[in-house]
């Protein structure tokens, strides 16, 4: 009896940090929900000014479509009823190869409706939901392997970013379920399920591809060639997958991406161009500033620790310099496109100090209980 009461105890923080972000996610779809009178085809926010809005309507003669906000739901939605790009609905698409390079979260509403196109909204918020609890969870859970308290998923289930984002119908709750999810088993050695949420990452999010190829480069760098050469070979089957869009749409995904420019040149815009006017404008203004703060604070520590997390840090760290401006000067982009950073700042802060040697890491001798 005290055994069980004892993992009820350890698992407690998980499943109501998980349970918190099931909330706040729902309430965060309630919000479109409600004005629509509770109807989910909204979600996806289909424009209804476009080829893909008639088609949508076609294929699901109840769909709300959208006359203003149309946002990249949409396409999540599509690839969800047209998993493969072989049918008519990807040819709707604004950027079709751009958009087939991260299919995951689509697959997974094409799963969960089981391949209806009237169900794929379902399908889709589902995917959202689900997606945002396994975050919180991984992160109580990658918490409690760091030798730290599990309420640390709070801070996952509080994200402003992913919160957005599943109201918006979008990857990101999954992309972060995945890479917490993945750096979690990969530190209790556990290296099938870690392979598999590594292997799923880049197709989430193309960036995400950077993570496998961090951790192999740590275990090189502690000299343990054979898993290295395992976890590099996790970006296989997004090379697959990106090889076979490439000769189904006629291009890579690399081709529609506007989300990268100049280092730095989207953040400077971001506060340039947020004119000090309004109140709004100086809050939006100081969000920015106390979130680049952070993230700065969390890239020295990870430098001077370079772990297997803090690699996986510098290099998305890399990409975020790099956002354009299109990624960053809408304040709810911009808090979107850093959830993968802001996801690891608390590990890399605070992560605990120890004796250990670097080489224990990821072999499964550094797991411990953590205060709850």
């Amino acid at each position: 009896m005290s055994g069980v009461v004892g993992s009820l105890r350890r698992s407690g923080p998980a499943f109501c940090c998980g349970g918190v972000a099931l909330l706040l996610a729902s309430l965060a779809m309630a919000r479109a929900l409600a004005p629509a009178g509770w109807n989910l085809s909204v979600l996806p926010r289909v424009d209804s000014a476009t080829r893909l809005g008639a088609l949508a309507r076609t294929l699901e003669p109840g769909i709300r479509t959208v006359h203003h906000g149309a946002y990249d739901g949409q396409f999540y939605w599509g690839i969800a009823v047209d998993p493969l790009a072989i049918g008519e609905l990807h040819g709707a698409f604004d950027k079709p190869s751009y958009r087939y390079g991260h299919p995951l979260y689509g697959w997974l509403g094409w799963l969960l409706s089981a391949g209806h196109a009237r169900a794929a909204a379902a399908g889709l918020a589902a995917a959202a939901l689900l997606s945002m609890a396994a975050a919180a969870i991984a992160a109580s859970t990658l918490g409690v392997t760091r030798r730290r308290s599990g309420w640390i998923g709070l801070f996952v289930a509080l994200s402003p970013g992913l919160i957005v984002a599943a109201g918006d119908d979008l990857a990101e709750p999954l992309a972060v379920a995945l890479l917490l999810g993945g750096l979690a088993f990969y530190l209790r050695a556990r290296d099938l399920p870690a392979w598999i949420c590594f292997a799923l990452l880049p197709l989430a999010k193309e960036q995400l591809v950077l993570v496998p190829l961090a951790v192999a480069a740590y275990e090189l760098r502690v000299t343990r060639p054979a898993r290295a050469l395992r976890f590099a070979a996790a970006i296989v089957p997004a090379l697959i997958w990106w090889t076979y869009t490439r000769f189904t749409l006629g291009a890579w995904f690399t081709t529609g991406d506007t989300a990268l420019g100049r280092p730095l040149q989207g953040w400077w815009r971001a506060l340039v161009d947020a004119r000090p006017s309004r109140l709004t404008e100086y809050s939006t203004s100081a969000v920015i500033i106390l979130l680049l703060a952070v993230l700065v604070l969390a890239f020295v520590r990870a430098m001077q620790v370079r772990g297997p997390l803090e690699l996986c840090y510098l290099a998305l760290a890399a990409v975020a310099i790099c956002l354009a401006p299109n990624a960053t000067v809408a304040l709810s982009t911009a808090l979107r496109n850093t959830v993968f950073l802001v996801a690891l700042v608390p590990f890399i802060l605070l992560a605990a100090r120890s004796g250990r040697s670097s080489r224990n890491i990821g072999s499964g001798d550094d797991q411990a209980q953590a205060p709850v």
